[in-house]
């Protein structure tokens, strides 16, 4: 038997995830696949949450930065549409990634890559931090969604008749977007472009005004 290690333990248990989904990932499942005793795995992990961030972090593995070649929107926008879409190529930890952004080696690339991304933008080094933190939130809500994706149903033509019959509104019935779909995600993270865009203009001298 190969040795059991980290890097093991974490494929293994990825590997799970993506055939039977989040409710297998158990330590006595993920020690079954591996073929040892359950508390092998926690001479290696302390607890379940350590081997789920883990393995959150090996699921970003592929994730590309494209790097400071692109404008910074361009950058940012890529990267975090490529989070979302590994993120759902793995089933069994997109609710963990959404819970508990990685902290790893994975996690902490990409968050340089977007941190350098809002350096660029113009933004000052706390609202870097700010503007980070939104954009986790959001993601991590756009994960929580798409991994309950909706579907055009009975409830959703429900809503969209509803909003399309609010007072002033113009949208058209059968318009709406699918809970959780791409297409709701990239307007959205278009939106929030747009609004650091806007913080970025009004420079430091007007933000600490305020």
């Amino acid at each position: 038997m190969p040795k059991l290690t980290p890097a093991r333990i974490a494929d293994a248990a990825l590997t799970l995830g993506d055939r039977d989904g989040p409710a297998a990932m158990s330590m006595r499942r993920i020690a079954t696949d591996l073929g040892c005793d359950p508390m092998a795995i926690y001479r290696h992990f302390p607890n379940r949450e350590a081997l789920l961030d883990a393995v959150a972090d090996l699921a970003l593995t592929d994730v590309t930065d494209p790097g400071p070649g692109l404008p910074w929107d361009q950058r940012l926008s890529a990267i975090l549409g490529a989070v979302r879409a590994a993120a759902l190529r793995h089933p069994g930890i997109a609710a963990h990634i959404a819970a508990r952004p990685p902290l790893g080696p994975q996690g902490l690339r990409l968050a340089a890559g977007l941190t350098a991304s809002l350096t660029e933008a113009g933004l000052s080094p706390s609202a870097v931090v700010q503007t980070m933190q939104t954009l986790i939130a959001y993601v991590a809500a756009a994960l929580a969604m798409a991994d309950n994706a909706g579907v055009r149903d009975e409830r959703w033509h429900q809503v969209s008749q509803a909003i399309s019959g609010l007072p002033g509104s113009a949208v058209p019935a059968g318009t709406l977007p699918v809970v959780g779909s791409l297409e709701q995600f990239d307007y959205g993270l278009r939106l929030l472009l747009h609004g650091i865009r806007a913080e970025a203009g009004r420079g430091p001298g007007r933000r600490g005004a305020e």
